[in-house]
C-alpha cells in the first residue's frame, strides 16, 4: 500500500466525553489508542500516528454508551 493512500485513509478515533461513563472496556481493548487522563477524570486517545481501525472498531463494538467515533482529518 503506498504512502498517499495510507494518508489518505487516515482515521483518528474521538470520544463523546459527556456520554462517557469511564467503564474502561476501551482502554482493556486497546490501551495503546486508549487510556486513562493522568488526572483520572476522563478516558482520553493517545496521540500517535496512525490508529489500528480494527482495534478501534472493537473498542466501539464494547463500549456501553457508544461514544467512540471516527473523525477523519
Amino acid at each position: 500500500m503506498d504512502v498517499h493512500h495510507v494518508m489518505a485513509q487516515y482515521k483518528r478515533p474521538t470520544i463523546d466525553l459527556s456520554s462517557c461513563s469511564k467503564c474502561g472496556g476501551c482502554t482493556e481493548v486497546a490501551p495503546d489508542i486508549f487510556r486513562v487522563s493522568a488526572s483520572g477524570g476522563y478516558i482520553e486517545i493517545c496521540d500517535l500516528d496512525y490508529y489500528d481501525q480494527d482495534r478501534v472498531q472493537e473498542a466501539m463494538k464494547f463500549c456501553p454508551e457508544n461514544c467512540i467515533h471516527w473523525e477523519e482529518e
